[in-house]
């Protein structure tokens, strides 16, 4: 990786943010229970705040105009993200899918909180690397899974350390859970950074949110496609039905680890290149193309 930016440094942006939206706080699957997440050594429920309004795809909007200084602050954005293109405004812009011109998939596993070697085992097995939004205390127990991870080739995103519902909390207490679980990774594994991806607790996301990572150096990632497992009812047969049926080039696909997932995902990559689609990081489906 290039040269990374000072943990500690917070980036100067503010005046480069899109106007505040409206956001709610209904379920983004209809099949899935209404509720927040699940805390503790469970599974995610993957209910979600979704942003009112906003586009699901990965086409930049205008750039707010800034003054001299404000343009100088807002370029200054992590070697991670300034790699994809992505400027001080891109952070600012939730994303859910990513670019639809080639046959890629955003595969998205989230927590940790149960069979996150088993689950490596079938990535490795299978040759995928993707993304893997971990949240601190789900590995606290487990910090080297990180490093094993990053040795398998997968990518780490930043899932919060304490895996806490955001939309109520301010932006000094969200700050400090991104950058907490940040610095568990560089800890484990130096010269690692989590940016730009920051997937928060449920989905939930709101201004504040957006501010909040952003000026750390970090987007909000959501999804397009989910396995459904947020219901412990889905059953692994249903979480590969309900993946393929939701994916298409460009889709973010989010699933968590658990014994349901060890079990679904070889159905779930096979199912996707099947399709001739490939199950790839973020940064691989994010990437510029020359």
């Amino acid at each position: 990786m290039g040269k990374r930016m000072s943990r500690r440094r917070l980036l100067k942006v503010g005046a480069a943010g899109m106007s505040a939206a409206a956001f709610g706080a209904a379920g983004f699957w209809p099949r899935r229970e209404a509720g927040g997440d699940l805390a503790g050594a469970g599974e995610d429920n993957g209910a979600t705040a979704q942003p009112a309004g906003t586009d699901a795809s990965d086409t930049p909007t205008a750039a707010a105009e800034l003054s001299p200084e404000a343009t100088a602050d807002a370029q200054a954005v992590p070697d991670a993200a300034a790699r994809l293109g992505w400027t001080a405004d891109t952070l600012r812009q939730v994303a859910k899918s990513g670019p639809d011109d080639r046959p890629l998939v955003g595969l998205t596993i989230d927590d940790g909180w149960t069979a996150r070697d088993p689950v490596l085992d079938v990535l490795k097995d299978r040759g995928v690397q993707p993304t893997l939004f971990l949240t601190g205390r789900a590995v606290a127990a487990d910090p080297q899974f990180i490093a094993r991870a990053i040795d398998a080739g997968c990518e780490v995103g930043n899932h919060t350390m304490d895996h806490a519902w955001l939309v109520d909390k301010p932006k000094n207490y969200i700050q400090k859970d991104i950058q907490d679980f940040e610095d568990l990774v560089g800890s484990v594994a130096p010269n690692t950074t989590t940016q730009p991806f920051m997937r928060p607790s449920g989905g939930g996301v709101n201004q504040t949110v957006i501010d909040a990572a952003a000026e750390l150096g970090y987007r909000p990632i959501l999804w397009s496609a989910s396995t459904g497992d947020g219901s412990t009812r889905t059953t692994p047969d249903q979480m590969v039905k309900y993946a393929l049926a939701e994916t298409r080039p460009g889709s973010i696909l989010i699933t968590h680890f658990s014994q349901r997932a060890v079990a679904a995902l070889p159905g779930i990559i096979d199912g996707l290149r099947a399709k001739g689609l490939e199950p790839v990081s973020l940064s691989r489906l994010f990437e510029v193309q020359n």
